[in-house]
């Protein structure tokens, strides 16, 4: 006589399940960047005299990426946007208030302070190049994620905003972006 339970229909029950578990917590998971939970600070309004440029220019070459630590190699920050932000009152406001200290800033960004902004892509290799800027300090800055699925809780969201101060003094500089430059608040 055989049992409705035996090993066979056992296993297929218990797979049945953790795929029913899996399913029910299959959302991503990015908690960690809502902006509500957040303090918000008024936006300082944008002085063009705080901006100091040279007249002579500079090109930035780097590479974007992220260390992962699980695989043991890294993750490439293909296909997304570096910017490159003067630094000025507002910029700075920007690095202090939401790199380091996590809050959201409130208020329109002012247009001449948004074009001042330099935005490039990375190629497939996480790679970028800056031309022609003048040469000054500035920040620079990328948002890099990837989703990682975890057994039983579906698809973790891991990495995030990085940005450093950096100086462009010489003709050519190398500096890449990766996550010793995160900002510990919008970083997972």
């Amino acid at each position: 006589m055989h049992s409705m339970f035996n090993i066979k229909n056992l296993k297929f029950l218990l797979l049945g399940a953790v795929l029913i578990l899996t399913a029910c917590s299959s959302s991503p998971r990015h908690g960690f960047f809502d902006k509500g939970s957040r303090k918000q600070v008024e936006r300082v309004a944008f002085n063009p005299a705080d901006i100091k440029q040279g007249s002579a220019y500079a090109q930035l070459v780097g590479r974007a990426y992220i260390s992962d630590y699980k695989s043991f190699g890294e993750r490439t920050g293909a296909l997304v946007a570096v910017i490159l932000n003067p630094v000025s009152g507002t910029s700075t406001q920007w690095f202090e208030e939401v790199c380091r200290r996590g809050n959201v800033l409130t208020g329109p960004a002012n247009e001449h302070y948004r074009s001042k902004i330099r935005t490039v892509k990375t190629n497939q290799y996480g790679q970028f190049v800056f031309t022609n800027v003048p040469r000054g300090e500035y920040y620079l800055s990328a948002r890099m994620y990837w989703l990682d699925t975890q057994p039983f809780s579906g698809p973790v969201e891991y990495g995030g905003l990085v940005a450093k101060r950096i100086k462009l003094d010489s003709s050519i500089h190398t500096i890449d972006l990766n996550d010793f430059d995160r900002c510990e608040h919008y970083f997972n």
